[in-house]
């Protein structure tokens, strides 16, 4: 039991850790020069004449429940900075999706209590105690291709 209260802030930090390292970039295509984020546009359908120069996968970050609009925003600003460094001026949003990223278990063991008049075990009282809880814990995930949009 004295465990317990050190090892589970540990755990709780690493799988919050995991869930915001949760990232990556495909390179599809030849990166430009970097540009200023807030020339980054969003598209939700493909614009009609664009190269492609990469697939960006971001997290939102570790919750107990689906996650939120804000969350959303957030990962796709995080999706945009990255294209801009890539030189992108455009993104084009694929998939926006709920998955799991490892959870959260605890596990409670049990104890025995003796009446101290019996000795090597035999005759004394006996009370157990257990229980366990698991929650897990849900990403957002946003994937959008960084595109360049030739005019």
């Amino acid at each position: 039991m004295k465990t317990l209260p050190r090892v589970l802030p540990i755990a709780l930090l690493v799988c919050l850790l995991a869930g915001y390292a949760w990232a990556g970039t495909i390179m599809v295509g030849q990166p430009r020069p970097p540009i200023n984020p807030a020339y980054v546009k969003v598209y939700m359908e493909p614009p009609r004449h664009f190269d492609r120069i990469a697939i960006i996968t971001k997290g939102s970050g570790g919750s107990w429940a689906f996650d939120d609009q804000s969350d959303i925003d957030r990962a796709i600003e995080k999706i945009r900075v990255e294209a801009a460094r890539l030189g992108a001026n455009g993104i084009f949003l694929q998939a926006v999706e709920n998955r799991e990223g490892g959870g959260i278990g605890i596990g409670i063991g049990g104890f025995g209590v003796g009446d101290g008049h019996h000795h090597h075990g035999w005759g004394g009282t006996s009370v157990g105690v257990g229980g366990s809880f698991y929650a897990p814990i849900m990403h957002k995930t946003v994937q959008a291709e960084a595109i360049y949009v030739r005019r």
